[in-house]
């Protein structure tokens, strides 16, 4: 009579628990079957991986900081970081925190962010992330630059590096941050903001733009190269289409009646231009920018003369 599966099944279980081939058991059996030199040389092995292991890990416990590496800087001086950094040197590594580390940096203004890794061989490596400056203005009666998050940080001659950087001036308060720098006003900032990104998108504002000045009351401004006029752009927004005004305005009527003809003009209204003469209270309406001409229509085709019979 043939085992049922339960049988089958019992008598495996049985032959596991009694050291089968495929029980620990079983194969620590099959390891002392080996050969005696086979045997040894395994566990010589064994035993000197755990060894390494141990004295690996030992080691690296041990491994102290010897050098910092800097990665990613332009504004900031490599050797300033490393100085920043020196009091860590000669601890061990497994009991460096960045926290500290990050601390020890905080006093850069110019730094945004830093990541910092511990290599076996004694490297503190450390990658910086800049502030990307935007600006230039005065604080406070100090040259200051401004970064694309708002941050006021002081100009130590890093605006010589930049070919054009707009003036930004009206800055009325910010908060302090620490290392020498500002924070602007989060209302300013929007409007700054808008401002710089529309002129970076306009075809030729932004290359005639000297300087910005951030009002209250709806009432910013800017200057362009060359010229006194004041080109109110408010700060209610839209100030990519307003500077589409200010392109076609000064091509055709600046352009023509003198680079100084008005005092101020006002960008601010949706269909009308409103221009200051010099000297003059109140400001009027300027004349109407020129529509594009239309296209001529296309002349008739000209028809072949006709061709006379010779007379005969």
């Amino acid at each position: 009579m043939s085992p049922s599966a339960d049988q089958i099944g019992r008598d495996g279980d049985q032959l596991q628990d009694r050291g089968g081939p495929g029980s620990p058991k079983g194969k620590a059996l099959r390891l002392l079957a080996l050969p005696p030199v086979v045997t040894v040389v395994l566990l010589l092995l064994f035993a000197g991986i755990a060894s390494l292991a141990w004295q690996a890990s030992h080691w690296k416990q041990n491994v102290v900081a010897s050098r910092v590496v800097v990665v990613g800087t332009r504004l900031v001086p490599k050797e300033r970081v490393v100085r920043a950094l020196a009091p860590f040197g000669g601890r061990k590594l497994a009991e460096l925190r960045e926290e500290d580390l990050l601390k020890a940096l905080s006093a850069e203004p110019y730094i945004r962010d830093a990541k910092i890794s511990r290599e076996l061989n004694g490297i503190v490596r450390v990658a910086i992330t800049e502030r990307q400056p935007m600006a230039v203005t005065l604080f406070q009666g100090s040259p200051m630059i401004i970064d694309t998050e708002g941050f006021l940080l002081p100009d130590n001659a890093v605006s010589a590096r930049y070919h054009r950087l707009p003036k930004v001036y009206g800055i009325t308060g910010a908060t302090q941050a620490g290392g020498g720098s500002w924070r602007m006003q989060e209302a300013e900032k929007r409007t700054l903001d808008s401002m710089v990104a529309a002129f970076a998108q306009s075809e030729y504002a932004g290359i005639m733009l000297r300087e910005i000045h951030i009002a209250p009351g709806n009432g910013s401004w800017f200057l362009v190269s060359g010229s006194t006029v004041r080109f109110i752009l408010g700060n209610d927004g839209n100030f990519k289409e307003k500077l589409k005004k200010f392109e076609i305005f000064w091509q055709k009527v600046i352009a023509k009646k003198g680079l100084d003809c008005y005092e101020s003009v006002d960008l601010r209204f949706r269909e009308r231009v409103f221009a200051k003469d010099p000297g003059v209270a109140g400001s009027s309406q300027a004349p109407p920018v020129p529509a594009p001409a239309p296209a001529p229509a296309p002349a008739p085709p000209e028809m072949p003369t006709a061709v006379q019979p010779s007379p005969r």
